[in-house]
């Protein structure tokens, strides 16, 4: 029996629009089919999640994994421990994959045999909100210095230290290697990348490999996503393996002057909303790390 040589891993949470757009752009990848396989693995969703996958299962084109809601670290590890393919490739529920997503990623460990690993860029779509403006500004502020030692950003090809953790693949026995286990919600991609570095195992960052990130985040979502964070924090300080970014020595206004820097086409009401919700965010991830 031939198996496939990549495993498309997605991993969704009460997301059934977005991991339906997801799973729509993987079957119009222009890779051939019989050398990649779909996983789903469903994070404890609702059952509307279900239902609107159904048709997909139903048809072959995916294989759905259920388990009660552990977070993406887990159901990463559930989706490979499923997977038949040499490479796997991680992508999140959010994303949106262009045709040429999946042959870019082969091109890659075809010219680099050598590397264990290789991340693709995150773009931007149409439809942003002021938080979701900050979050992309963040996803590249912290990959630009994570990987500054390196000489590379976010725009740029070659040898890194970290990677974006929902578009990127790594050879399996690699994976699992580094990987036996998570309970983390989120930081999952630095603690791998954390054990290959230790290793010196090469990993490489393509941002032609790109996918598009859906950057609009509803305060429920980002009340949900800080107690998330406040959580895995708490889990790495007791490693002691936090990630930080040295923060800029702003006052009100300069905050100000920033975020409507960073979302420049945002009213001036979409920006005070976000800045008089940010308070419940420090309060949920500061629950989260008090969270026992």
């Amino acid at each position: 029996m031939k198996y496939p040589r990549f495993s498309i891993i997605v991993t969704t949470h009460n997301r059934p629009a977005l991991v339906m757009r997801c799973v729509e752009s993987l079957l119009t990848q222009d890779f051939p089919s019989a050398d990649f396989e779909i996983i789903v693995v469903d994070d404890g969703s609702h059952p509307r999640t279900i239902n609107v996958l159904a048709s997909y299962r139903q048809a072959g084109l995916i294989h759905y994994l259920y388990q009660s809601q552990q977070g993406w670290g887990a159901a990463r590890l559930n989706g490979v421990r499923h997977s038949r393919g040499e490479i796997m490739v991680f992508l999140d529920d959010d994303c949106q994959a262009p045709p040429t997503w999946l042959s870019t990623y082969a091109a890659v460990y075809e010219k680099y045999p050598q590397v264990v690993g290789v991340g693709g860029g995150l773009r931007y779509g149409n439809r942003m909100n002021v938080a979701g403006w900050k979050q992309y500004h963040g996803h590249m502020a912290y990959f630009d210095h994570l990987n500054a030692p390196l000489g590379i950003t976010h725009t740029q090809a070659g040898r890194v230290w970290f990677t974006f953790g929902g578009n990127r693949s790594f050879r399996k026995t690699t994976w699992l290697s580094v990987q036996p286990k998570s309970n983390d919600w989120y930081f999952d991609d630095y603690s791998i990348d954390q054990r290959l570095r230790e290793q010196k195992l090469g990993v490489y960052y393509e941002p032609a490999a790109w996918v598009e990130h859906f950057y609009f985040l509803s305060l429920p979502q980002r009340l949900r996503s800080a107690y998330r964070y406040g959580r895995s924090e708490k889990s790495l300080r007791s490693q002691n393996q936090i990630p930080s970014i040295p923060a800029a020595r702003l006052g009100l206004w300069g905050r100000w002057q920033r975020m409507k820097a960073e979302a420049p086409e945002a009213s001036n009401f979409a920006h005070s909303w976000y800045a008089l919700t940010q308070p419940l965010i420090w309060l949920a991830r500061r629950w989260g790390r008090n969270w026992s």
